[in-house]
């Protein structure tokens, strides 16, 4: 996808969720009205249901823990966990997804990760993310203009940031609105601009290369955690992506060399 692309999913959550629903809940087990849940969905106590703006569907062998707030329209995709004290709204979330804390307009690919406390909204976060603990990303601007993306005029006062595949953020970072982060970018502190594929974001204009080799170890142990077997093919289609961003990161000058927080 491209970013306009990537920018409509977010804009079009809703609308997108409310014309899927049929085929969503179809074969799913109405719990309440409104609310449809696949096969062997647990559910712990004390969970609200908010289905007042929309109908909510828990996908297969999903499990939802006490305590959680979840208001529709919502999807929560196969053999995914939604955490203690979660409130997610008005979200697509992928397959094997852990997420938790304050989220709303999200679109999230499989195998992706925000279990923790920290806010993000109206945002597309792409497939082996994981979002660090108080990672927080803005979705509104003090002056409540319109927010672009990579120059492109959203048309919305609310949008988050695009973090692409394999980003990791680190604990208590915060992502100004717009921005767009590179795949298997890691991003620390406060990321108040784009950032290039394949670096450490320190601070503002601060980048560091992340090499091919330790980028693609980190990856394989994230598969491994959740029994997904690395492939050549996948070694293969990481490599060119890496190859296909050094451009970015000449332009953004990233350092090569061991990450300084100095």
């Amino acid at each position: 996808m491209n970013i306009q692309e990537k920018i409509n999913k977010v804009l079009r959550v809703k609308e997108n969720l409310e014309k899927d629903m049929s085929w969503l809940a179809k074969g799913k087990k109405k719990f309440k009205k409104g609310i449809f849940f696949g096969k062997n969905v647990v559910v712990e106590p004390n969970v609200f249901f908010d289905a007042s703006e929309g109908e909510i569907v828990i996908d297969d062998e999903t499990k939802i823990k006490a305590g959680s707030i979840l208001r529709g329209p919502l999807y929560i995709g196969l053999h995914s966990t939604v955490n203690s004290f979660a409130e997610v709204s008005c979200s697509r979330i992928g397959d094997h997804c852990k997420v938790g804390g304050e989220m709303e307009h999200v679109f999230m690919k499989d195998y992706s990760n925000k279990q923790h406390y920290g806010f993000l909204g109206h945002s597309y976060v792409g497939s082996w993310v994981n979002i660090g603990a108080g990672t927080s990303v803005s979705n509104l601007k003090n002056i409540y203009s319109n927010i672009k993306v990579e120059g492109i005029d959203t048309g919305s006062q609310f949008f988050g940031c695009i973090m692409n595949d394999y980003v990791k953020t680190a604990i208590n970072t915060s992502v100004f609105c717009g921005k767009v982060i590179g795949e298997s970018a890691h991003l620390y502190g406060t990321v108040t601009e784009n950032v290039p594929a394949f670096v450490s974001h320190i601070r503002s204009g601060v980048f560091y290369e992340i090499p091919l080799e330790i980028a693609e170890k980190i990856q394989i142990a994230m598969s491994k955690r959740r029994n997904i077997k690395w492939t050549v093919a996948d070694s293969k289609n990481f490599a060119k992506l890496y190859k296909d961003t050094v451009p970015d990161r000449k332009l953004a000058k990233a350092k090569k060399g061991k990450l300084s927080f100095k």
